[in-house]
């Protein structure tokens, strides 16, 4: 299980109401708070509630739905009006997010600085999550602080971030459901989707806003097959037309890893005809022939937001 925010049961929550004879607890401030967690490998997460110098720095404004940039390729082709339509692709893209920190105490100020500056700060990207918005993460470099306010009763600060991909992805994937897949504008189905069957033929449902294309867009997929075949092997998404065949009789655990497969573990690219599958997004049909015994699907899901 993931776990990306923190356990913490002291974390800061907006000021409410209170009776004339009551006090308000020390956790309380007076605006909303958003937490934010980063990770280097979406596995383990590091809140700011959980760093200590980080302590009274507040995220107050997230990115919430994020923009999404496409370019498209196009040729000319003879003396054809206009251009032929080749393909696109989302470009990297900017989120914004806004701090804000109180003090009175100016070394505080610029020691709170400091502190966000190396949370954010890396040569290398990382996955970030905003609690308002818990089942996305995004992979970014952050890339300038613009000092809205900076004074030495503290700061308010917009934090820009590239998004590397331009995208965003589920923490969990299909193979651990339930673990941040999950939520509101996700393309849910009323019914839980299934992602493992024990039939030949199939409906496989891809909650992406886009098609999950490991050959050319390098998307993580796992399809791992038990069982055995008796002679050659395919499997053949109906819907879109891509298919891999395994050739000749097997037993074990077959693992189709993006374009990669291994059996039992050790490699067996060369026994097959060098396909691979792909999904649309939405319902995708499997037709799968030789092959007797189970298959489930492993794959992060991707969203435009």
């Amino acid at each position: 299980m993931i776990k990306v925010f923190s356990d913490r049961k002291d974390k800061p929550v907006e000021y409410d109401f209170v009776a004339i004879d009551e006090q308000p607890q020390a956790n309380e401030v007076g605006f909303k708070t958003i937490e934010v967690s980063i990770s280097p490998d979406a596995k383990t997460w590091t809140s700011m509630y959980d760093v200590s110098e980080l302590d009274r720095i507040y995220c107050v404004d997230t990115p919430g739905v994020a923009d999404i940039k496409q370019t498209d390729n196009t040729v000319n082709q003879g003396i054809a009006d206009g251009q032929l339509f080749v393909s696109s692709k989302f470009d990297q893209r900017e989120i914004k997010a806004i701090f804000k920190f109180d003090s009175n105490d100016s070394s505080d100020v610029r020691l709170a600085y400091d502190a966000l500056q190396r949370y954010f700060g890396s040569r290398e990207p990382y996955w970030i999550c905003f609690a308002d918005f818990p089942q996305r993460m995004y992979f970014v470099k952050m890339t300038s602080v613009d000092q809205t306010s900076f004074r030495d009763w503290g700061f308010v600060l917009e934090v820009t971030f590239t998004d590397q991909i331009g995208l965003s992805r589920s923490i969990g994937t299909t193979g651990d459901q339930g673990n941040y897949l999950y939520g509101f504008g996700n393309n849910e189905l009323t019914s839980k989707p299934q992602f493992s069957f024990s039939t030949n033929k199939f409906t496989l449902y891809n909650p992406s806003d886009v098609a999950i294309d490991p050959e050319r867009r390098g998307h993580p997929f796992k399809i791992t097959l038990d069982g055995s075949a008796g002679g050659d092997m395919t499997i053949k998404n109906t819907t879109n037309g891509t298919s891999i065949t395994r050739k000749g009789k097997w037993s074990g655990k077959w693992v189709l890893d993006g374009v990669h497969s291994t059996l039992n573990d050790k490699g067996d690219t060369i026994n097959t005809d060098y396909g691979y599958i792909g999904l649309q997004a939405g319902n995708n049909s499997f037709e799968i022939t030789g092959f007797s015994g189970k298959v489930s699907f492993d794959f992060p899901v991707w969203w435009l937001s």
